[in-house]
């Protein structure tokens, strides 16, 4: 059990300590999990951040609420295409940032 003074490095290390001794296929199965739920998570933030609701979106997308339910659902594995309508459905836009190996990144718009 962590104690009031364990900091979040020490958290880090630790955890880091722990994936270093794990199976490759078992940490990258993990990551991927992990990021497919930060995506469902991250939708139903952006629509609240907007103020909008599920039957919102919806109406935006000429889809039912369900179908908005759906597409915030936990391990749902979302489409670029689908996010991009949610998201201008919302009144934004999408880009994408991508980090390769060497530390360099390159920016999309959708």
């Amino acid at each position: 059990m962590w104690s009031a003074e364990t900091t979040v490095i020490e958290m880090a290390r630790y955890l880091n300590q722990i994936l270093k001794s794990e199976k490759p296929e078992v940490v990258k199965k993990a990551t991927e999990k992990a990021d497919a739920i930060l995506l469902d998570i991250h939708l139903a933030e952006i629509r609240a951040l907007v103020s909008r609701t599920q039957v919102d979106v919806a109406q935006a997308l000429g889809v039912k609420q369900p179908t908005v339910a759906g597409m915030e659902r936990s391990g749902k594995d979302l489409r670029l295409s689908s996010l991009k309508r949610y998201v201008e459905a919302l009144g934004g836009k999408v880009s994408i940032d991508i980090e390769l190996p060497d530390g360099q990144h390159r920016s999309f718009s959708l």
